[in-house]
């Protein structure tokens, strides 16, 4: 996490992939999923973000309805607006709350992009 808070992408990179075979609960791997995700993204990497994001099965977003809200703008970043939408709506009927402005704003941009949703 150093590495990324200091701007050393590459070597956050390396890390964050290393630490996916190191979680020792599926909670940990997430976690980890979700760092890796962010660091893609920041590097532009959005192929490889939604990659990543997409090895966890759908059955998480329930609890960790956080995946659905870094899906979805892995997906705008892609282009994928209908499906960043569809995410970002599902995350904003969850109970979490960590991402609601975000994800918010996701949602206005995505509308204002396409008028069809």
């Amino acid at each position: 996490m150093q590495a990324f808070e200091r701007f050393h992408y590459e070597k956050a990179l390396t890390c964050l992939q290393r630490s996916k075979s190191l979680a020792k609960t599926k909670d940990d791997y997430i976690f980890v999923v979700c760092q890796l995700a962010i660091c893609l993204e920041s590097v532009g990497n959005y192929r490889g973000a939604v990659i990543a994001l997409e090895e966890i099965p759908s059955v998480n977003y329930q609890t960790h309805p956080e995946l659905q809200y870094f899906l979805a703008t892995a997906y705008a970043f892609l282009g994928q607006m209908q499906e960043s939408y569809q995410l970002a709506k599902a995350y904003l009927q969850s109970d979490d709350s960590d991402f609601e402005a975000e994800a918010t704003e996701l949602l206005q941009e995505l509308k204002q992009t396409s008028p069809s949703n």
